[in-house]
């Protein structure tokens, strides 16, 4: 894939991220508290409490639905994305090690969906605090991943773009 087609992925890419915040912002912020999923620093109990107890019936019917749904789909075409940045800039035990890092981040990433789906399902009274750390600790770990494949592909673009303009 050429470099133009994959700056056009990335930004399909992008603009699924901004979509999905977006539909999380308008219609999943419930008494001034964001989704779940987009907490960097994770959640414990009385935080997950207090989010799903401001959910009203019709906002946890579009968690568990649409935004589901939707966040099923765009950590995929992410993950695409990064890992043909990294097969068009890397090469060997470098590919390797990146193509690994983008498995760990979609596996974080679809874990954790399926485990914020069963704090929803369960509502505010029925989870543990158990069941809410190990969800935090995948939205953490989710974020953690992420952050060091987006190191890695703009470290390998700046390689790249150094190498054409020394040529």
């Amino acid at each position: 894939m050429t470099g133009d087609r994959l700056t056009w992925l990335s930004l399909c890419a992008a603009l699924a991220f901004a979509a999905l915040a977006g539909f999380a912002e308008t219609h999943l912020r419930a008494a001034d508290m964001g989704v779940l999923d987009g907490r960097l620093l994770g959640y414990d109990l009385p935080e997950a409490r207090a989010y799903l107890s401001a959910l009203s019936p019709e906002q946890t019917a579009l968690y568990l639905g649409q935004f589901r749904l939707a966040d099923t789909a765009f950590p995929a075409l992410l993950a695409l994305s990064l890992l043909l940045w990294f097969r068009h800039w890397s090469s060997g035990g470098l590919r390797l090690g990146l193509t690994l890092a983008v498995a760990l981040y979609l596996g974080a990433d679809y874990t954790e969906n399926m485990l914020i789906a069963r704090l929803v399902e369960l509502g505010p009274d029925r989870i543990t605090a158990q069941a809410v750390a190990t969800a935090s600790l995948f939205t953490k770990a989710k974020w953690v991943i992420l952050a060091g494949c987006f190191t890695a592909a703009l470290l390998l673009g700046l390689r790249a773009r150094n190498k054409r303009n020394l040529q």
